[in-house]
């Protein structure tokens, strides 16, 4: 009986850590992965919009603290972390200098480029881009 018990037991912990480790490799649709705030992983739902893209933090707390001074914030952000938040330069398409008012999102990221034919293009080859 108390093997039977441990062996349970177990088995549960094993699915747990499997569970945990599945949930935590899943890819998260975010420019920036750690909070510029608090250093944390970040949310989905949580962002705002900085200089054409988004930068995603971890909680409604950050997101009020990251408004005040989002300059701040993003200085003490590594270079990759910048780099994600980096507007891209040239269409995805074409390769010509972009159109900052031609633009979707695309996997938790805008995507801008220089005309509308490279957008509806772009569109058409990534179905999930709104």
């Amino acid at each position: 009986m108390r093997k039977t018990a441990f062996l349970i037991v177990m088995v549960m912990m094993f699915a747990g850590v499997i569970a945990h480790s599945v949930t935590a490799d899943e890819k998260k649709n975010v420019t920036n992965k750690m909070c510029p705030v608090s250093g944390g992983p970040v949310s989905e739902k949580f962002r705002t919009e900085y200089k054409g893209q988004y930068v995603y933090v971890c909680c409604e707390g950050c997101l009020t603290q990251f408004s005040k001074t989002p300059d701040e914030f993003v200085a003490k952000m590594s270079k990759e972390e910048r780099d994600a938040i980096a507007v891209n330069e040239s269409c995805p398409v074409s390769g010509e200098p972009i159109d900052k008012t031609k633009s979707v999102e695309f996997e938790g990221r805008k995507v801008y480029f220089c005309c509308d034919h490279c957008m509806d293009k772009y569109k058409k080859d990534h179905p999930t881009a709104k």
